[in-house]
C-alpha cells in the first residue's frame, strides 16, 4: 500500500467537515500491510458471536415481501436472540420470509462490560478522538433496511464491517420531491412516504421526478462512508451485515435544534392521536435552551471563519488522493428506473396488507376515526414541512 499519498489525519477532518457530497473512503482503517486498525474487523462472524456472549439482542422484524407503505419502525415487532442464535437462524433460513435488524443501538449501552469489544474501533484515522463508546452499532439479515430519510444533526462516518450493504442517497434539495413526514414521528429524523424497499407504481412515477442526481453505492467490509448533512439515503443489507457509525456534530447543529424543538412541540400538541409524541413540558424547555443556544453562538467572535484558506470538495479530495477516497455513482434517470423497477418487481408474487395486520393492533379509538387521524397527520406535516419550520426558526431567532 502507497502511503506516500494517503491523506493526513489533519486533512481528512477537515475535508469531512467541508465537502458537500458524500464519498467513501476505502483502505483507510489498513496498515501499510493491508492488516486492519481495528479489532472488530479482524474478527469473523463466529469470533464477534463468541466474544458477545449470551447476551440478547433485540431484533425488529420486518416482511422480505411487498406492502403498499413502506415498514415503519414503530410497527414492526421485536424478537430477542444472542448473535450467535440469529447468525445460525440466517444460515439456516437463507431465504427467510421476514427479516431482522438490530438498529440504532450505542454499543456502551449493551457491551459496557465488555471493554474488549468497546475498545475494537476508534475513529483516530480521522483525527476524531471516539472509540465504541460513542459509535452506533447495526446487524440486519438479508432485506433488513432503512426508510429512506434525512438526519436532523450532524454529518455521519459508517463503517462497513462484514457483508454488504447498499446505499441510494438524494443531496438535500430533493427534499420537497421526496414528500418529508414526520409521522411516525421519530427525534431527529425526517422520513420520505415513499417505499423504497418494494416501490409502488405511483412512488416510482414520483421518485422519477426528482430532479437531483442519486448516488448509489454498495459498501464493501473496510469501506467508511461519509454522509454529509442533510443528504437522504435509503439503506439496505443485501446479506447478513454488521456496520457501525458515528455522527459529528457540525456548526449548524444549534439552529437545527432549534427546527427539531419546533418539531417536536408540534407533534406533541397536535400529534397526540397519530404519533409516539414526545412530553410537552420537554418540548418547551428543549426549545428555550436551543434558542438560548443560538442566541450564544451569534455572539462568537467568527473571525477564524473570516480567514481565506482551500475548502475541500468531494472531487478534489478524490482527486488529491485517489487511492484511498472514491465519489459514488452517479445514477442517469434510466439507471433510477432500472434501480426502482428491480426493487419492485422482486417481490411481485409476494404482497403483504400492512394496514390490515396493524389494524389489529390499533386502539378502538384510531380504527374509529379513519378520518380525523389522516386529517391530523396531514395538518401535522403541513405544520412539520422543513419549509414551514425554516420560516418558524428565523422569526423566531429574530
Amino acid at each position: 500500500m502507497d502511503k506516500l499519498n494517503s491523506p493526513s489525519k489533519k486533512v481528512i477532518h477537515q475535508a469531512i467537515m467541508e465537502i458537500k457530497e458524500p464519498v467513501v473512503f476505502q483502505q483507510m482503517l489498513q496498515n501499510e500491510k493491508g492488516e486492519y486498525y481495528w479489532k472488530l474487523l479482524e474478527w469473523n462472524l463466529s469470533e464477534l458471536a463468541e466474544r458477545f456472549g449470551d447476551i440478547k439482542l433485540p431484533f425488529r422484524i420486518g416482511y422480505n415481501a411487498g406492502t403498499m407503505s413502506p415498514q415503519w419502525e414503530v410497527n414492526c415487532s421485536i424478537v430477542s436472540m444472542t448473535l450467535l442464535d440469529f447468525i445460525q437462524n440466517m444460515n439456516f433460513h437463507e431465504d427467510s420470509k421476514e427479516w431482522y435488524y438490530f438498529d440504532y443501538k450505542y454499543m456502551q449501552e449493551w457491551f459496557k462490560d465488555k471493554s474488549e469489544i468497546i475498545n475494537s474501533i476508534n475513529w483516530e484515522r480521522f483525527n476524531i478522538d471516539k472509540t465504541g463508546n460513542d459509535s452506533t452499532l447495526w446487524i440486519g439479515s438479508k432485506g433488513a433496511h432503512t426508510n429512506c430519510h434525512q438526519d436532523s444533526y450532524g454529518c455521519n462516518l459508517v463503517a462497513q464491517i462484514h457483508g454488504r450493504k447498499q446505499w441510494l442517497l438524494f443531496p438535500p434539495s430533493s427534499s420537497n420531491f421526496l414528500q418529508p413526514t414526520r409521522i411516525p414521528y421519530e427525534e431527529s429524523t425526517i422520513y420520505s412516504k415513499y417505499n423504497f424497499f418494494c416501490p409502488t407504481k405511483e412512488d416510482e412515477i414520483n421518485i422519477l421526478k426528482i430532479e437531483d442526481t442519486a448516488r448509489l453505492i454498495t459498501l464493501e467490509p473496510g469501506d467508511v462512508l461519509l454522509v454529509p448533512p442533510g443528504w437522504w439515503h435509503y439503506v439496505e443489507s443485501l446479506e447478513l451485515t454488521v456496520s457501525v457509525n458515528i455522527w459529528l456534530p457540525i456548526i449548524t447543529d444549534n439552529i437545527s435544534r432549534v427546527k427539531e424543538a419546533i418539531v417536536k412541540l408540534i407533534v406533541a400538541r397536535i400529534g397526540k392521536d397519530v404519533s409516539n409524541v414526545p412530553d410537552e413540558s420537554d418540548c418547551i424547555n428543549l426549545l428555550n435552551i436551543a434558542v438560548e443556544e443560538c442566541k450564544t453562538v451569534a455572539n462568537v467572535d467568527l473571525s477564524a471563519k473570516r480567514k481565506k484558506r482551500t475548502v475541500w470538495t468531494a472531487k478534489d479530495l478524490a482527486t488529491e488522493y485517489p487511492a484511498y477516497v472514491k465519489l459514488l455513482h452517479e445514477l442517469s434517470r434510466t439507471k433510477l428506473e432500472e434501480f426502482v423497477k428491480m426493487k419492485r418487481d422482486r417481490f411481485s408474487e409476494n404482497y403483504i396488507d400492512l394496514l390490515k395486520d396493524n389494524s389489529e393492533t390499533d386502539s378502538d379509538a384510531k380504527n374509529a376515526y379513519p378520518f380525523i387521524q389522516h386529517t391530523t397527520e396531514n395538518i401535522v406535516n403541513a405544520l412539520c414541512h422543513p419549509d414551514v419550520v425554516n420560516k418558524v426558526t428565523e422569526l423566531l431567532l429574530s
